[in-house]
């Protein structure tokens, strides 16, 4: 529910990154720039100053606005949305439609609010070059609209004047802003680094206390289970079967340590060269037969195709019934441990439960529950791939582990890139 969360709440911010920020553009520029020029009904010489006149001495005062203007003024705010996604089509566009609108009605008004904005996306997402040149562009031509189109007969010395102020701090505060941002991201990329050295460095302290502690202890049992399985041929039967499974288990044991370990040593925390195969639901079989060998009555059923299911739920569901088989050896190894997993479209069931033998011994259920940590952590690799968990006792006496987890192959979900701003 978090991902779907967070995932929902990324959308949002884009769709108002796209469109919630061309609202207050475009109200101010269609609204203001129809106000300033009569259209609601203002006589023509008595609709107030303009927004620049050509000149001091000869103002050109407002008229109302023709449908090609509101047009023209309608289309520099409706290709805005896709100004991250093509900066430098949008921009030629919005300065198109607004030197347009110039030459068709008395540029007065907010009319290059659009612009203004198209400008600074360019600027901030690299495109100084074409940002320059439209800012030239409007410079020689939207102040002389007036006097090429003969409204005014006088140079445009005043417009010229509020244009040059206009475009400097547009792209002055683009600049600015671009600089800010990208310093941001620096310190941020600097920051990542810096965590990722830090996590490098506990890996391999993680790695060189498992191997000096574990690794260490681990081999000597294995050594010593060999040993005792050479010279003592004479040993009774079931003597040899706990140290044959002691023996194999350390074995395996070993195995995915040292491919943990090569995980743990690698620069970026994955090394598939070094990695045996990792555990898998195919490898239940082996578990049972392990732990059969150590004493425990312990039966398997799967139904389904256990083959259809990979990545990390396939790891986890081997782990929590791992978890589950070896609490039952721990906590009540005269109980008849049931196994079964059931493979399902998109969806695995794994039930572990232990029922009590006619001669049962030990701790109770209870007990079982509330001692350890191993509850928790097979919680914890339910929850991970999205799954749930249940564990509880039974009414005769046992235990039962129940999971359900998705069929996910993945360890990553795939994520959409966010709007850069």
């Amino acid at each position: 529910m978090s991902a779907e969360f967070a995932t929902d709440a990324r959308r949002r911010r884009r769709r108002f990154a796209r469109y919630g920020r061309i609202i207050p553009i475009a109200v101010v520029q269609l609204f203001g720039t129809v106000a300033a020029s009569g259209t609601f009904g203002a006589r023509a010489g008595h609709g107030g100053p303009p927004f620049h006149a050509p000149s001091t001495f000869a103002v050109v005062h407002p008229g109302a606005l023709s449908g090609l203007a509101i047009v023209l003024l309608l289309g520099s705010i409706a290709v805005l949305p896709w100004r991250w996604r093509w900066p430098v089509a949008v921009l030629g566009t919005v300065a198109a439609c607004t030197v347009a609108f110039a030459f068709v009605a008395p540029a007065r008004g907010p009319y290059v609010a659009a612009l203004t904005m198209a400008l600074t996306n360019a600027v901030l997402l690299g495109h100084r070059v074409p940002a320059l040149l439209v800012a030239a562009v409007s410079f020689l031509v939207l102040p002389w609209a007036d006097y090429l189109t003969g409204r005014t007969p006088a140079l445009p010395w005043s417009a010229m004047t509020l244009t040059s102020a206009w475009l400097i701090a547009t792209l002055a505060i683009a600049e600015l802003a671009r600089v800010r941002i990208a310093r941001s991201a620096d310190a941020r990329a600097a920051r990542a680094a810096e965590a990722r050295r830090r996590a490098d460095d506990e890996r391999v302290r993680i790695a060189r206390e498992l191997h000096d502690s574990v690794a260490h202890n681990m081999s000597l049992i294995n050594l010593q289970s060999g040993v005792a399985l050479h010279l003592g041929r004479e040993l009774p039967e079931q003597t040899r079967a706990a140290l044959t499974a002691i023996h194999d288990a350390s074995a395996s044991a070993l195995t995915e340590l040292r491919a943990i370990l090569g995980v743990l040593r690698s620069a970026d925390g994955t090394n598939p060269a070094a990695r045996a195969p990792g555990p898998s639901l195919r490898q239940l079989p082996d578990l049972v037969d392990r732990a059969r060998a150590a004493g425990l009555d312990v039966s398997l059923t799967i139904s389904g195709a256990p083959e259809r299911v990979g990545g990390i739920t396939d790891a986890s569901t081997y782990r929590i019934a791992q978890e589950a088989v070896t609490n039952v050896m721990k906590h009540a190894p005269r109980h008849h441990a049931i196994v079964t997993v059931s493979v399902g479209t998109d969806i695995v069931d794994l039930t572990v439960s232990d029922e009590p033998g006619a001669s049962a011994e030990g701790r109770t259920a209870a007990s079982i529950g509330s001692s350890g940590n191993g509850i928790i952590g097979m919680r914890e690799r339910a929850a991970a791939v999205g799954g749930t968990l249940t564990a509880g006792p039974t009414p005769s006496g046992g235990w039962t582990v129940q999971a359900r987890l998705p069929i996910v192959t993945s360890n990553s979900d795939s994520q959409e890139p966010e709007e850069q701003r």
